[in-house]
């Protein structure tokens, strides 16, 4: 039987955690090669203390998750919808670092297109990987990255 959100986990390394990660890193190699003018993320720190425990705890904690835990069953990844969401997810991230790279920053621009498809596409990638843990810490990311980066690039 499949499940859809697993915590019955057990440490060992991930492959598609790291190609999952991977992906999602791909577009800071065009930024440090290629840096826009116009280039506000360029030194963005979280908006308070307790923001940068989220984002930073949330997303470090994501990633570590997704590449140190799978499923103790061995069962096949979940659901493809979840792979589909997190897909498109990435498309768009793609996109709005096209845009950005392409000096059309803007406060809406990073927030919607930069900021909230990361954690998101964390959540739906941990969801198809039946990773329970991991699904759960990507919700703090995505509270601590979001509310953080609507601070610093909306008000």
């Amino acid at each position: 039987m499949m499940r859809h959100v697993n915590f019955f986990m057990k440490f060992a390394f991930s492959w598609r955690g790291l190609v999952a990660f991977g992906l999602q890193e791909l577009p800071y190699l065009f930024w440090m090669i290629w840096p826009p003018a116009n280039d506000p993320l360029r030194g963005n720190e979280p908006a308070t203390p307790l923001l940068k425990i989220l984002e930073a705890g949330g997303g470090i904690l994501t990633v570590a998750l997704l590449l140190l835990l799978v499923p103790k069953t061995k069962d096949k990844p979940s659901n493809p919808v979840f792979l589909w969401f997190a897909g498109l997810l990435l498309l768009s991230y793609y996109v709005s670092w096209g845009f950005y790279l392409a000096g059309k920053a803007s406060g809406l621009l990073i927030v919607f297109g930069l900021t909230v498809p990361v954690p998101l596409y964390y959540f739906f990638v941990s969801l198809y990987l039946q990773n329970g843990w991991a699904a759960s810490a990507s919700l703090f990311f995505l509270i601590g990255h979001t509310w953080s980066n609507v601070v610093n690039f909306l008000y």
